[in-house]
């Protein structure tokens, strides 16, 4: 049996090879999910058929979030990699992967861009998001907020480092890591 995967529009459904899905109402239950083409790799005696990537989501894990800023107390999970120089697993990804029970960060994909949607609010406060940097500088943690003024996009969210356990940070275009090198996570699952 396929997994339903809800979604409200066709940029939440994300297939393999990277092809966009459609978001469909369900004509039993009246709720809308993503419905993919079929995507199949056939060999001269096996087909094998590759899991959907799906938006992560866990929106419902504010509080935990909000308690681990609370607590000033480093997130670690082993499913993250190692910190630089130690043989903890609380990189910014283990914050993500612990309160979302989500897969190792190999398993995530891009979603949509938070700059690019920023502007139309249709991020919902504590969406993971990270950046897909190719080196392993990468930065995941909870979208918060973003406000879009004559300043620029300015993005808050919660995360945390090596070095500094879960906090709000404030990020533009010209801090490093900037809002441009943000996206929401799709998994595969």
């Amino acid at each position: 049996m396929a997994m339903k995967i809800k979604c409200t529009t066709d940029e939440h459904c994300l297939c393999p090879g990277g092809v966009r899905g459609h978001c469909n109402r369900n004509h039993h239950d009246h709720k809308l999910y993503c419905h993919c083409p079929a995507a199949s790799t056939t060999t001269t005696s096996t087909t094998t058929t590759t899991q959907p990537l799906v938006p992560l989501d866990c929106s419902n894990q504010k509080i935990s979030v909000i308690e681990s800023i609370a607590e000033n107390l480093h997130v670690e999970d082993d499913r993250a990699g190692l910190c630089p120089g130690t043989n903890k697993h609380q990189t910014s990804e283990a914050l993500v992967i612990q309160k979302c029970n989500a897969t190792a960060r190999s398993s995530w994909s891009k979603g949509v861009s938070v700059q690019h949607e920023c502007p139309k609010n249709t991020i919902q406060a504590y969406t993971p998001i990270s950046t897909f940097y190719d080196s392993v500088n990468n930065t995941a943690g909870f979208f918060i907020d973003c406000t879009d003024n004559d300043d620029g996009i300015k993005l808050k969210m919660a995360a945390q480092t090596c070095s500094d356990a879960p906090k709000i940070m404030e990020l533009n275009e010209t801090t490093n890591p900037k809002i441009a090198d943000f996206f929401t996570i799709f998994q595969q699952i």
